[in-house]
């Protein structure tokens, strides 16, 4: 298939009429007929039914229509591009709210190598990141799963999976805590704490598997309220090990990430999740390599 040939079918299915269509790109009709014939010939399909109602586009037709209308808007978008002396690429990533930090500063590096890719990052709890997945609303996803939840969406055949990291449980306390020198934490230590909790399917059995009895100070959707509180010492919370290490308040001794020491602890998988069929462009892998590279610090 070539631009020509691009050019004569969304003609002809826009006026209906060979001759029109030959008439408006000012070429032959027989010369329209016979590109369009030829490319039939090499992919096997018809596109076109020829009666006297008109030239109507077949089932096979109309994909090819519209695989072509994509194709020339992205040549007029780069022809643009050109004109302007810049050439930019977007893509959307959803992460799951517990890995929003690392996320960011994955950002933060890839830019710098990277000034012409705009990015978009959707926080999005387990469902919202599959259902944006089957529907192609973004390109990639970070999110923990176990293997079940996979498995159990039906995705296989459609979707790459790639493990990045295995992580755990651990506690975050305010330099305030009782608890901040402790090397390791027990479900008893915080009976009689204030907790904050995550808004998500997932982080509610989290805490309903070590905070059983424990009455939540305050639950949020927001990775950053939650960061706030334990900040300010007004609550703990038990998040994964790496939600909050690279942060400033981490490192300079505000905040501390404190083993939960439990006989039940769990260990929790996280991924990469791309649509199959699109391949992954050269800027995706960097971006997934710059998240592995974080996590695993």
């Amino acid at each position: 298939m070539n631009l020509d040939q691009i050019k004569y079918i969304l003609e002809v299915a826009k006026e209906k009429s060979l001759t029109r269509a030959a008439s408006n790109l000012h070429v032959s009709t027989p010369a329209i007929s016979k590109s369009i014939s030829q490319l039939e010939k090499e992919l096997g399909i018809t596109i076109f039914h020829r009666s006297r109602q008109g030239t109507v586009p077949t089932t096979e037709g109309k994909k090819i229509i519209n695989s072509g209308l994509e194709i020339l808007s992205i040549l007029d978008e780069l022809q643009k591009d050109l004109a302007t002396g810049t050439i930019t690429k977007t893509f959307k990533i959803g992460c799951g709210p517990s890995l929003t930090y690392v996320i960011y500063d994955a950002y933060l590096l890839f830019k710098e190598e990277n000034s012409h890719v705009q990015i978009e990052i959707i926080e999005m709890d387990q469902d919202e990141i599959l259902k944006a997945l089957k529907y192609k609303e973004i390109d990639i996803a970070f999110s923990p799963f176990d293997i079940e939840e996979l498995k159990n969406a039906n995705m296989q055949d459609s979707m790459v999976f790639d493990l990045i990291y295995t992580g755990h449980a651990c506690v975050y306390v305010s330099k305030h805590s009782s608890l901040y020198h402790k090397d390791i934490i027990y479900t008893e230590d915080i009976k009689d704490e204030k907790v904050v909790l995550y808004n998500s399917k997932r982080a509610q059995l989290l805490n309903e598997k070590f905070l059983k009895n424990v009455q939540p100070f305050l639950t949020s959707n927001n990775v950053e309220v939650l960061r706030t509180s334990v900040l300010y010492g007004h609550a703990i919370c038990i998040i994964y090990d790496f939600s909050f290490k690279n942060n400033s308040d981490v490192k300079n001794g505000n905040l501390a990430a404190i083993p939960l020491g439990n006989p039940n602890l769990i260990n929790f998988d996280f991924w990469s999740i791309r649509p199959n069929n699109t391949g992954i462009s050269v800027e995706v892998s960097n971006f997934q390599h710059k998240v592995i590279k974080l996590l695993r610090a």
